[in-house]
């Protein structure tokens, strides 16, 4: 099943949604996998995923494997039987807390149209460079600590370092990334210390002075028993119409107000759309001060008004967004979700669901997305 809205194409295959955003001959392919509670469809979602790839001749650049972390080398098994050997990395994620929660979605980044570079470091793969006629693109993911031993706040500044050489392999530095994501083990019990860690990078690169990228900073263990595990994606511009810029939030205040070094969003204009990038949020007011502690539903309502009122600023809404994660601190509470949905008119868009802790004890909800116009 197709549909059109003014910036992409959706795809509806199987368990797959697919956003497909067409610019200057170059495509992005956001791919969503969801698991609904109690299913065990890895091998047929998997065959369908590969079947797209196959069909469009997409690359993956970047995959997230959200819950399930004993999952991860059943995965990777499962895709080199069906595909081969994987050639990109896989960043999995689940609750901080000790548990194990069942996989519950996969959202896979690829590309097409476009000529891929490799960025390894020390062995391994860190990402992908790649080019269209408006930007340079560098992708990286699953980036972590190599010495897992350190203090988490040497953990942070070790990954942001490898970043930066990754970067520059690439020809680009720090100054260039416009989102991150950052996934903290037991992040309630260090994360002053990790954004001191972030601060310390952004002043030591005049990031204060430039663009403070998007981000998403949720409790999330890893496999590799690493402190944090992250990604980083940065652009380049070619020529003057190819532009990036911070864009607010009208019902929040900028979030280095409460010392958390990230922007509200980040819009990327291309010769043929606008993109849109909104960072992790959540239930906090315009004073910085965490709203509705312990109701679920008032968060989700607070939460969704906020995004919603970022995407009307930019002359978007519900219809353009492209990918979401949905993060619950509560396992079992994603329907309180899709109940808010429904009372309020909101259409459905692709998103998956994670139970994790937000960047605070009291938070219990939070979400990230993309949109395209």
């Amino acid at each position: 099943m197709k549909t059109k809205n003014s910036g992409f194409e959706s795809l509806l295959q199987g368990n797959l949604k697919v956003s497909v955003v067409t610019q200057n001959g170059y495509k992005e392919h956001f791919i969503s996998l969801a698991f609904p509670p109690g299913t065990r469809e890895f091998d047929t979602s998997l065959a369908e995923l590969f079947s797209y790839l196959k069909k469009t001749g997409a690359q993956a650049v970047m995959q997230l494997l959200l819950g399930g972390i004993p999952s991860k080398p059943v995965l990777i098994e499962k895709m080199k039987k069906l595909n081969g050997p994987v050639t990109w990395p896989v960043m999995a994620i689940d609750h901080d807390n000790g548990s194990h929660f069942p996989v519950s979605g996969i959202q896979v980044f690829a590309v097409s149209g476009v000529k891929l570079k490799e960025i390894n470091l020390n062995g391994e793969k860190a990402g992908f460079a790649y080019e269209d006629p408006d930007f340079e693109y560098v992708l990286l993911s699953d980036m972590r600590p190599d010495d897992t031993a350190l203090a988490p706040g040497k953990q942070t500044r070790e990954v942001y370092a490898k970043a930066d050489a990754a970067l520059k392999e690439a020809g680009m530095d720090f100054s260039r990334v416009v989102r991150t994501w950052f996934y903290l083990d037991k992040l309630l019990d260090w994360y002053k210390e990790f954004n001191d860690a972030r601060t310390g990078c952004f002043d030591a690169n005049g990031i204060f002075h430039k663009l403070v990228p998007a981000s998403t900073g949720i409790g999330a263990s890893n496999p590799e028993g690493a402190a944090l595990v992250a990604g980083f994606y940065a652009l380049k511009p070619k020529h003057g119409e190819a532009k990036i810029t911070k864009v607010g939030s009208p019902l929040q205040c900028e979030a280095f107000n409460y010392k958390s070094a990230f922007s509200r969003a980040v819009e990327i204009k291309t010769g043929a759309c606008r993109k849109l990038i909104i960072s992790g949020t959540a239930s906090i007011d315009p004073d910085g001060k965490s709203a509705y502690i312990g109701d679920l539903d008032k968060q989700i309502e607070l939460t969704l008004k906020v995004v919603k009122e970022i995407l009307s600023s930019r002359n978007m809404d519900w219809e353009d967004v492209t990918r979401s994660i949905l993060y619950f601190k509560e396992q079992g509470t994603a329907p309180a979700f899709r109940k808010y949905c429904e009372l309020n008119n909101i259409p459905a868009f692709p998103s998956t669901v994670v139970y994790t802790t937000v960047c605070r004890e009291e938070l219990l909800f939070e979400i990230e997305l993309d949109a395209v116009k």
